[in-house]
């Protein structure tokens, strides 16, 4: 079961996937436009949230206590594994919330750029170039962080 569990984990994922757009469709019901921007950032809550006991599940199940990854790495716990993959998938949450937040027109960045406009078209595109700069550093640590921590186990 230990030579399954990357694809366990890649199927698992699919059928949580489906789940999760079946549960969308019953808590964040897309009526009209702005629905959809809830639905979505619903979508991402929904499957971080189920996805992380299956992670700790097949995890503890499929991998052995203790195994051997090779010269460097020859007492690697089963929970090493899963913590790695539950940074990921929370790091993805916390970046798909960053992202939402500046490029979304429902959030304070993206509006203040289209007010930059009305003054001159330069003044927009620097704005909106020192905005993307600085919508990378929350992504930046997030996945800094993970992979320290995960390449640390």
């Amino acid at each position: 079961s230990a030579l399954m569990y990357p694809v366990l984990i890649s199927s698992t994922g699919i059928v949580v996937g489906l789940l999760t757009l079946m549960l969308q469709s019953c808590i964040y019901p897309v009526k009209d436009a702005p629905d959809v921007e809830k639905a979505l950032k619903g979508i991402l809550i929904i499957s971080t949230i189920l996805m992380t006991p299956v992670v700790i599940l097949l995890s503890k199940y499929c991998l052995p206590e203790t195994f051997s990854m090779g010269w460097g790495y020859e007492d690697v716990q089963w929970w090493y594994c899963a913590t790695s993959i539950m940074l990921g998938l929370w790091s993805g949450l916390v970046i798909g919330f960053v992202t939402e937040y500046y490029t979304s027109h429902s959030y304070k960045p993206v509006r203040e750029i289209a007010e930059t406009q009305k003054q001159s078209a330069a003044t927009g595109i620097i704005y909106g170039l020192a905005l993307g700069y600085l919508s990378c550093i929350v992504p930046v640590l997030c996945l800094g962080l993970t992979i320290l921590v995960a390449h640390s186990l």
